[in-house]
Order: C-alpha cells, then sequence, then structure tokens
C-alpha cells in the first residue's frame, strides 16, 4: 500500500519577523529536519510503500498516486494541513490526521480526514497499520501514552536530508512545569519520559553517517530531570568526537534553573552541546507569576543566563511582550533587559493562548478571546487575546519595533562581543578549528545566506564584526558562526518585509477587527 505522510508548512503569520524554521533564500530549506513524519514512517508496520514531504524543503506533490495520505501537524500547521487534505479527499484518497494540535482539539478536525489519531501515535501504530491494510480505518484512534525505549530509528533514508541544516533525535517527552500558555504539557503530560541513551546514541550515529554535524534534541526540558541529563550527557561525550568521528555540535532546550549546576554545564560543554534555548520572557516578575512562569522568578536573569554562557553554552532566548502585567513601556524594558544578556539571538513573540491550555480557558472565561484569526495562531505578532492595558494593534507594533531594535546593526554587535568576551570554549577534541571537519547538511545554503546578507552594507558591518571576534578567539569560532547564520536568517526576512513595505499595509489596514468571543 502506498502512503503519503505530509509535514504541512507553518503558517508563519502575518508579521513573522523572525525566521527560526526556513533559510530566507530562494531555495528551501529548513533549519531542522522533520522528526514527526520519519518516525511515522518507521511505526507503520506491514507492506507499506511510504513516501515523505516536508513541505518546509518541498512542494507537496497533489499527483502523487497514494492511496492514503497521512498528515501530522502542531498548531502551525493546523489551516495548511486542513487545507491539503481538503484538496486530497476532492481527488478520493483517504486521509489521516494526526499529531499534538489534532490531539489537543479533535473538534476542530470533525469532517476533515477519514481518520484522526489523537494521541501518542506508538500505542496505536501496529492497530493502524493493520486496519490500513484490511481497508477497515477507524474515524478515531485515542492513543495512550508511548514508551520512548520502544520507539525505532526514524527513516531518515525517506528523508530529503540535503535541505536539513540540523538533524534531530527526541530524548524525551513531558514537562513538570505548569505555565499556562505552554500547550505541551497539555499534549504530553507533566511527567518526563526519557528515551534510553543507547537508542539515542544509535540516532546519533545514524544522523551522522548521512552528513550530519548539527544535531538538535528535542526536549521540552532537557536539564530538569539532572540524574536522566547526567546520564545521557555522559554518553554523548563518550561518542562525540571520539573513534575517529568529526566533532557535532548539539542544540536542545532547558529552563534557566541549568545556571545553578555547574557540573551539569560543564558536562553539557564536554558532550559538545554548545546551544541552548531558554525561555527567558520577560523582567517583569508579575508577569512571569500571572502566567505561573515560578521557574523564572526570585533571579537574577542576567547574572544567571551570563553564567551559562560562562560555561560554554551559547543561549538563543525566548523573549514575550503582552501580558496582563505589560503596559505601553514595555517593549523599551524588553529592549533594555535584551541588550545586557550576552545572547545574540532573542526570538520575540507576543503572548497568545493556544486551545486546551488554561490561559486560553481563562480568557475565554474572561470574555477577552478573539476568533478572527481562527483558533490556529501561528507564528505572527497578533494575539488572539485582548491585552489589559493595551490593544492588539500597539502590542503587535511594540512588538515590531521590539525586534527591529533589537537586529539594529550596532545593536547586534554589542551582544556578539558581550558573548565573545564570556563565552568558554569547547574542550579541544571538538574544537572544529583543530580538525579537517566536512561540511555539514545544508551547509551550500548556509553559504549561500551568507553571500546573500553581504550584499547588504548593514549586515556585512555584522559580519565583518563577527569575521574579527573569530579571529581573536578561532576556538569560539564555530559558535560565532552558528549565531551569526541564526541572527542574518532573521535580518534577512526584516529586510524582505521593510522592502516589500508590507507592515505598514498590515498595521495600518482599517478592517475592523473582530470582538472577544
Amino acid at each position: 500500500m502506498d502512503v503519503y505522510l505530509i509535514a504541512p508548512l507553518p503558517d508563519f503569520g502575518s508579521e513573522a519577523l523572525v525566521a527560526d524554521k526556513v533559510l530566507n533564500i530562494d531555495e528551501r530549506y529548513a533549519l531542522l529536519a522533520s522528526a514527526g513524519i520519519t518516525t511515522v514512517a518507521a511505526l507503520l508496520d506491514g507492506d507499506f510503500n511510504i513516501r515523505l514531504c516536508d513541505e518546509m524543503i518541498e512542494e507537496v506533490d497533489f499527483d502523487d498516486p497514494s492511496d492514503v495520505v497521512a498528515i501530522s501537524m502542531n498548531v502551525s500547521q493546523a489551516a495548511r494541513g486542513i487545507e491539503i487534505a481538503r484538496r486530497f479527499r476532492a481527488m478520493g484518497r483517504r486521509v489521516i490526521m494526526g499529531g499534538p494540535h489534532v490531539s489537543l482539539a479533535p473538534g476542530e478536525f470533525d469532517g476533515e480526514a477519514d481518520s484522526l489519531i489523537i494521541g501518542e501515535f506508538e500505542t496505536v501504530a501496529s492497530e493502524v497499520s493493520r486496519d490500513l491494510l484490511a481497508g477497515a480505518l477507524k474515524p478515531r484512534y485515542l492513543c495512550g501514552q508511548a514508551d520512548l525505549g520502544r520507539s525505532p530509528v526514524p527513516r531518515w533514508d525517506l528523508y530529503r536530508n540535503d535541505r536539513a541544516i540540523s538533524g534531530v533525535i527526541q530524548t524525551s517527552r513531558g514537562c513538570p512545569f505548569e505555565c499556562s500558555f505552554c500547550d505541551v504539557i497539555q499534549y504530553l503530560g507533566r511527567v518526563q519520559r526519557h528515551k534510553p541513551i543507547a537508542n539515542v546514541l544509535a540516532e546519533a550515529q545514524v544522523l551522522y553517517d548521512l552528513g550530519y554535524r548539527s544535531i538538535n534534541l528535542s526536549d521540552d526540558n532537557f536539564t530538569v530531570n539532572r540524574k536522566k541529563s547526567r546520564v545521557l550527557l555522559e554518553g554523548l561525550a563518550g561518542w562525540n568526537g571520539r573513534d575517529g568521528r568529526q566533532p557535532v555540535q548539539f542544540a536542545t532546550q532547558a529552563s534557566i534553573d541549568l545556571s545553578r549546576d555547574a557540573e551539569l554545564i560543564e558536562l553539557c560543554n564536554m558532550a559538545g552541546l554548545r546551544d541552548i534555548f531558554v525561555g527567558i520572557e520577560t523582567s517583569n516578575e508579575e508577569a512571569l507569576k500571572e502566567v505561573k512562569k515560578r521557574q523564572n522568578l526570585r533571579r537574577d536573569l542576567v547574572a544567571e543566563i551570563s553564567r551559562i554562557v560562562a560555561g560554554g553554552l551559547t543561549v538563543t532566548g525566548g523573549m514575550m511582550v503582552g501580558f496582563d502585567h505589560d503596559d505601553l513601556g514595555c517593549f523599551e524594558r524588553q529592549f533594555e533587559f535584551g541588550m545586557a544578556l550576552p545572547v545574540v539571538n532573542l526570538r520575540v513573540s507576543v503572548l497568545v493562548a493556544p486551545i486546551a491550555t488554561p490561559l486560553y480557558e481563562k480568557m475565554a472565561a474572561e470574555g477577552r478571546l478573539f476568533r478572527d484569526n481562527t483558533n490556529f495562531p501561528g507564528g505572527d505578532l497578533w494575539t488572539n487575546i485582548e491585552p489589559r492595558q493595551m490593544t492588539r494593534r500597539q502590542l503587535a507594533e511594540g512588538a515590531i519595533w521590539l525586534v527591529e531594535a533589537l537586529h539594529e546593526p550596532d545593536n547586534a554587535i554589542k551582544r556578539f562581543e558581550h558573548l565573545s568576551a564570556i563565552l568558554a570554549p569547547p574542550p579541544e577534541h571538538l574544537r572544529a578549528s583543530d580538525h579537517i571537519v566536512t561540511p555539514g547538511k545544508g551547509a551550500s545554503g548556509v553559504l549561500r545566506l551568507l553571500r546573500q546578507a553581504a550584499r547588504d552594507p548593514r549586515a556585512r558591518r555584522v559580519i565583518d564584526a563577527v569575521n574579527d571576534l573569530s579571529h581573536q578567539r578561532p576556538e569560539i569560532a564555530r559558535d560565532l558562526s552558528s549565531a551569526l547564520a541564526i541572527f542574518l536568517n532573521s535580518f534577512t526576512s526584516l529586510h524582505r518585509l521593510s522592502q516589500q513595505d508590507s507592515r505598514r499595509i498590515r498595521l495600518d489596514r482599517e478592517a475592523p477587527l473582530a470582538q472577544p468571543a
């Protein structure tokens, strides 16, 4: 049986100014390979001929003759996923939908597919496979929680690895925290489940053999369970750069409390885990309290992020505006906060209420939930809630100003200099400058991005400054280059939107906004 597995293109949103999923060049490259569809492909059990499509790197082939089309989606992919499903169903194809957003809000997809997978696919994969082959697909499959120890190696052999910058290994599911705007814990739970180290290393070797030299450890909170983190990091440290392997640069997501554990930071460095995303959000403690981001409270966030960087990890910071305790002065305060951090890349977002979250229920109860952008809020800077101390338009305009201010070349160079001044180097056996390193997957796309950006005199100033810093500290040149590529990708996106003057058109539109439902 032929099966076409699709990961739809995310809705980056009309004001999504910071691109963190695709390269902003004329060819399609995904920053992260799609572990979702490759994992589903590995779980299908039987006589299946499987074809994959990650729409971030290639167009959906609506002429594909497959008997079954399976679509996996999160909230930002939902609207596009429905559009794809409708086209295939109009041609008489059977369509299966699954993924985080289908699991959180299955009612939104009623009538849009022949079958819905609600929950973690591993627990029903064998049943779905049998039913597919027997022609007896059920309208709904209700799943349990998966045992990650039984997870197969994803089918990366079916994926367009030449168009992805970084490989992906899922190392755990779930998060013990309870941030009210987060839908992860609603879908995966608050008890972490971990993939055994042997499985992680096996997947790392597969990705390495395919040419990846950058791998993202997909984890909702990599360091919250210190015992598990240590075991995994020790295993990676014994694998990375050993037995003739070239250095691999790992990245993941962690919370601010990593800063309290110098030993764990050192283990990250020894393993080659050189980049972490931290949801810093805001320096406004009242705002943190309102969304139950308790792990960030009563901390000197600048000092703690600096401690992490000084231990050898570059930080990508999540920054958020639009809390009830934010007034119109929050944008300048967030800018000053961001400039005090040794963090080059700060992803600015506005507070939104994803469906099925406590914040969504609270906003709905208070009559502050907007429906004009459907229940699929994407990556844009228009919130789906009514802010307490400003309008939605003011919030969007303030967020755009903040993004642009943080990306001003002089401001970016200051943060690069701050990072370079304190970042500890990797261990000697993982220093790219000490090895002949084969360019990783997607390297041609990154080079094209750099050449394209260098034609802009403002971006060229940042490139030249980073080159100078790299010559001063060659041992961290790879870290600076990685941060530069991410920065230039966002800067290019900003420049493109500015050229099109699309922001003015969108923000000055006079079409009436929907009222809260």
